[in-house]
């Protein structure tokens, strides 16, 4: 049985702290709590070159063990946390979010990308839903949002029992748009009542509108929850028909309700069933392809492991997705995902007035690197970056316009490897390596457009977070905390929403020159005026 916590307004105490960027802030740090309170945050490791997407649906009830259970299976797996709906037992109250997801699911809030289910909304609107997940969980009240995640792109939606998904409604159209302007070879949609499954409920046809738009974009995968138990599906069309070109559908809602057993097996498209383990389904996201793995909880012994190739029909993608920077020894680094349909790059630097192409004039790095390091920027220079991946008729775009101030961090006790990614969105991402002994972190976040400064506390085991920017141009800097004190700093790294424009090959996009492309992108932002 879970032990229930008492929350109380934490104490708090105000710091102030100097960066380069000139500014001084008010910091709101927690002081020591004088009661017991939920447990950190786990230790997330370092997403690798090719992300994790990692999760379930069906979660949280303070009655059960088995939700604490996958939870620690989290604390062991890198990456990106997804839910696929009924994320809190049995109203999905503010209390029930508190006392029974926060404890077990919730210490990976902080990279988890929600989906709402039915129980969400048991109490009126999802209003807890929302509060508690923020704007992680997109703009309040709609329930649908998308994402990019390494070369794929992911919808998550909202299933018809809470609003509208038929054909010309909202969401379905809002789905329409997204996807044509979003055309990766890979794709990813999470909403919570599956269209087809052999559980209790039988298939919900409801969605399948959603599942013919899927189908017409080329998407690959689909993940439900709902029905208490595991199943991996066959592609299909969204008529439920074997096709080569259709969705794989996984149905996940294994995160810690009861499990209920199957009623009438889906045959032929029935892959793969299970009705009496606990886990969550791991995807590993490669540039065209996808592995899976479910994990059991602790004791369990089913598992169910795969890879395919994307369905293939969106053009090939332009590899800049991922881009990031971040300090490092030997200068400022950028990293990001490969594709297949750029021939070179090219490093766009914007410091001091100036914009330099690098690595150097008439040079471009090979349409297979993934990696690059300024070793020539500027110490305590406000520096901005942007990819542009070439093809064999001119730029085939622009990746995220990120910001650093190189060497701004602190000399000593700064957190290793420090890097911002925004990818393709207006959530930022910051992972670092712990410097060793810090007892707790702060999250800095700076907007540049006067907006007051916020601080974001995180605890000691930390390596990963997420904010979301809301469309401005934000700065962030890691306050590395021992014993209430600041010992360390990153440097200060700045994400800066709205710039990325990466096509794919066969786009009806006009390529244009290194100099046409960065002459478009200054006629839309004037770096001087955020310059801090």
């Amino acid at each position: 049985m879970r032990r229930f916590f008492v929350h109380r307004p934490p104490l708090v105490r105000s710091v102030r702290f100097g960066l380069a960027l000139g500014l001084a802030a008010p910091l709101i740090m927690p002081a020591a709590a004088p009661r017991a309170a939920p447990p950190a945050e786990a230790e997330v490791v370092q997403a690798a070159a090719d992300p994790v997407f990692v999760g379930a649906g069906d979660i949280a009830y303070c009655g059960l063990d088995s939700d604490e259970a996958t939870a620690a299976l989290l604390d062991g797996i890198e990456g990106t946390v997804f839910t696929a709906g009924d994320n809190a037992y049995l109203l999905g109250t503010a209390a029930e979010f508190a006392d029974c997801y926060g404890p077990t699911w919730g210490r990976h809030k902080a990279r988890t990308r929600p989906t709402p289910g039915n129980h969400d909304y048991y109490t009126t609107g999802a209003v807890p839903y929302y509060a508690y997940f923020g704007s992680h969980a997109g703009p309040s009240g709609r329930g649908y949002y998308s994402y990019d995640l390494g070369a794929w792109h992911i919808v998550s939606l909202n299933s018809d029992v809470n609003v509208p998904a038929q054909a010309g409604s909202a969401q379905e159209q809002w789905l329409r748009a997204d996807l044509a302007a979003n055309r990766t070879q890979c794709t990813l949609a999470i909403w919570h009542h599956p269209v087809f499954n052999s559980g209790q409920y039988g298939n919900n046809p409801r969605m399948r509108d959603i599942w013919q738009a899927l189908y017409e974009s080329g998407a690959d995968v689909v993940i439900n929850g709902h029905e208490h138990s595991y199943e991996q599906f066959h592609r299909v069309n969204a008529d439920g028909v074997l096709d080569a070109n259709g969705i794989r559908e996984f149905v996940v809602g294994t995160g810690g309700i009861t499990l209920r057993q199957f009623m009438s097996v889906q045959p032929p498209i029935s892959a793969v069933r299970n009705d009496d383990t606990h886990g969550v389904l791991k995807l590993t996201l490669h540039p065209t392809s996808y592995d899976w793995e479910f994990v059991p909880i602790a004791g369990g012994t089913f598992t169910d492991v795969g890879s395919r190739p994307c369905v293939g029909s969106a053009p090939a993608p332009v590899g800049g997705r991922g881009f990031a920077i971040g300090g490092s020894p030997g200068g400022e680094e950028m990293v990001w995902t490969t594709g297949s349909a750029q021939t070179a790059y090219a490093v766009a630097r914007f410091a001091g007035g100036t914009t330099t192409i690098l690595p150097g004039p008439g040079s471009f790095l090979p349409s297979t690197a993934t990696d690059y390091t300024d070793t020539t920027a500027a110490a305590d220079q406000f520096t901005c970056y942007i990819l542009l991946p070439l093809g064999g008729a001119g730029v085939l775009g622009r990746s995220d316009l990120l910001c650093a101030i190189p060497d701004s961090g602190s000399s000593a006790g700064a957190p290793a490897n420090a890097r911002m990614q925004l990818d393709q969105s207006s959530m930022a991402t910051l992972t670092w390596s712990p410097p060793g002994g810090q007892t707790a972190y702060v999250l800095w976040s700076i907007p540049l457009d006067g907006t007051p400064p916020g601080a974001v506390p995180l605890p000691a085991v930390a390596t990963r977070a997420m904010h979301d920017t809301a469309g401005k141009p934000t700065c962030y800097v890691l306050l590395v905390m021992t014993g209430g004190s600041v010992t360390g700093s990153s440097e200060v790294l700045c994400a800066l929403p709205g710039q990325s424009a990466l096509v794919t090959a066969g786009s009806p996009v006009a390529t244009s020159t290194v100099g046409d492309a960065l002459d478009a992108l200054n006629d839309t932002l004037d770096l001087a005026t955020i310059r801090p």
